[in-house]
C-alpha cells in the first residue's frame, strides 16, 4: 500500500514548492544499484531547454519531469517537442495535471492546486509514452551511480528555509525550518568534490543561472528526511534520418546502341526470370 504524506506550505515562503511524499513499497522490485565510488566519473548532462519557473503553482512536480525530458541521458539527447508540442513551462503543468490524476491527494489540478509527488509524475511520463517505465534509487550510492550512468534524475526532498538562497558559490545549505517540499531535477556530479548540481524550476534568476549545489553529506541528509529519488527510462529517439542529396544533373548524353538494345530487352527480363523459376525442374520423359 503506497503510503501519502501531504506536506504543507509555509505561507510566507518566497517561492512555491509543492511536493508530497509517497512511497509505494512495490517500488523496491524497482531499486537501482549503487556502485563504487572508485568507478564513478564526473558528467554534466546537457539541457536543451530553457530553465522553467513554475511562478505561483505548486508544480514542481511537472517542472522536474519537464526538465528530464528537456535534458540528455544515457539513451537519447534532450528532447524539445513532443509532437510539435514544446516542452516549456505549459508542458510541465500539463504533466503537473496529469500526475494529481493518478496521485492519491484529493483534489486535481485544474481546478485544485494540490502539488503532487514524485512516484505519480513518473506514472504520467510513462503514461505519455514518454518514459518506458522507472526506477528509484533508495540510498546516496543508488542515487550517484544513477546520476552518473542513466542520466538527471527526481528529487524529491523536503525544503528548508535556508535553501530559497543558495550561497555565492552555488551551495544549499540544508538548514531551518521546513518550509514544504519541493521536486527538482539533479543532473550533474562532480565527483572529484562530491557535490550533486540541480536545476530548479523558479528561472534562471535563482541561484546561478537556475541551478545550484548540494554536497553529498547535504543530499543524504535531506533523503534521510523521507526523500526520494525517481529514475524514469527513457523511451528510444531514433536518429533523423539524413535527406540524401541528389546527385548533380549533368549533360544528356545520346544512347549508344548497346544500351538501346538494353532499354528495349528490359521489359522482358522478369518475365523471362519467371519462367525459368517455374520450369527449372522440369524433366523429359524417358
Amino acid at each position: 500500500m503506497t503510503t501519502t504524506v501531504r506536506i504543507p506550505e509555509r505561507p510566507d515562503n518566497p517561492h512555491r514548492l509543492g511536493r508530497h511524499v509517497a512511497h509505494d513499497p512495490r517500488s523496491a522490485r524497482y531499486a537501482v544499484a549503487g556502485a563504487p565510488t572508485s568507478t564513478l566519473v564526473s558528467r554534466r548532462w546537457t539541457r536543451r531547454i530553457p530553465v522553467l519557473d513554475q511562478g505561483d503553482l505548486g508544480s514542481c512536480t511537472g517542472n522536474a519531469a519537464a526538465g528530464w525530458l528537456g535534458t540528455d541521458n544515457a539513451i537519447r539527447q534532450g528532447v524539445t517537442t513532443v509532437d510539435g508540442v514544446a516542452v516549456d513551462e505549459a508542458y510541465a503543468v500539463q504533466l503537473y495535471s496529469a500526475a494529481t490524476r493518478l496521485d492519491d491527494i484529493d483534489g486535481d489540478y485544474p481546478p485544485t492546486d494540490t502539488g503532487s509527488d514524485g512516484l505519480s509524475v513518473a506514472k504520467a511520463l510513462q503514461a505519455a509514452g514518454i518514459a518506458r517505465g522507472y526506477q528509484h534509487a533508495f540510498s546516496l550510492q543508488a542515487t550517484l551511480t544513477a546520476l552518473a550512468t542513466a542520466g538527471p534524475v527526481l528529487l524529491g526532498t523536503v525544503w528548508l528555509q535556508a535553501m530559497f538562497e543558495p550561497a555565492k558559490d552555488g551551495r544549499l545549505t540544508p538548514r531551518g525550518a521546513v518550509a514544504g517540499g519541493h521536486e527538482y531535477l539533479a543532473d550533474e556530479i562532480d565527483v572529484e568534490r562530491r557535490r550533486v548540481w540541480i536545476t530548479n524550476s523558479w528561472a534562471e534568476s535563482w541561484g546561478i543561472g537556475g541551478r545550484a549545489y548540494l554536497t553529498w553529506d547535504d543530499l543524504a541528509t535531506l533523503l534521510d528526511q523521507q526523500g526520494d529519488v525517481t529514475v524514469p527510462t527513457p523511451v528510444q529517439v531514433p536518429a533523423p534520418t539524413p535527406t540524401p542529396t541528389p546527385p548533380t544533373p549533368g549533360p544528356v548524353q545520346p544512347d549508344s546502341p548497346d544500351d538501346a538494345l538494353a532499354d528495349a530487352l528490359g521489359p522482358l527480363v522478369p518475365a523471362a526470370e519467371a519462367w525459368l523459376a517455374a520450369y527449372s525442374s522440369y524433366r523429359l520423359p524417358r
